[in-house]
């Protein structure tokens, strides 16, 4: 029993250490955040344009927003990793 206990525990100390992310891991992470920030951002530019029918102004805007609120969570992120 107590053969199976530490075992156990041993199984549990493994699965808890953190591994690193794969490049291929990494990279994609980076893009979506980047894409997921374009997307929104010209998603709000679009429904602002319709609703004060301001056409490309709001599109411009946001779409410049959104690839600014991308770089900078790309940039939280890379600095997360950096203090790991």
């Amino acid at each position: 029993m107590k053969e199976k206990i530490d075992h156990l525990q041993h199984d549990k100390e493994k699965k808890s250490v953190p591994k690193r992310n794969s490049g291929a891991g990494f990279g994609f992470k980076i893009s979506t955040e980047i894409v997921a920030a374009l997307i929104v951002g010209v998603g709000i530019g679009l429904l602002v344009d319709n609703y004060f029918n301001t056409k490309p102004f709001g599109l411009i805007i946001f779409f410049i927003l959104g690839a600014f609120a991308g770089f900078l969570n790309v940039y939280r992120v890379m600095r997360r990793i950096e203090k790991q």
